[in-house]
């Protein structure tokens, strides 16, 4: 996909809703920008949690043609542990 972005005065770049969407971006979501000579790529910070999803109480992998690895999946589940327990106790 490739989509065409303006950069307003204060330099703030607008992602299409479905660019969002297909991301499974919403406000407050981080993304990491990797600066090269002539090119800006973006990439979701959690990029683990895109593709994950709860379907009957379980996680599912949700990101058809996404990769992602091993790592990035234990990083996410163990978030989500921790987002838990944090709700659970009040926090």
């Amino acid at each position: 996909m490739s989509i065409a972005l303006s950069i307003d005065k204060v330099g703030r770049v607008v992602l299409p809703k479905e660019v969002r969407t297909r991301l499974h971006l919403k406000a407050g979501d981080i993304l990491d920008a990797e600066v090269g000579v002539d090119e800006v790529r973006l990439r979701t910070r959690h990029a683990a949690l895109a593709g994950l999803r709860k379907a009957g109480g379980r996680l599912v992998w949700d990101a058809p043609g996404a990769t992602v690895s091993i790592a990035e999946i234990e990083e996410a589940i163990g978030r989500g542990r921790s987002e838990r327990d944090a709700r659970s106790a009040g926090l």
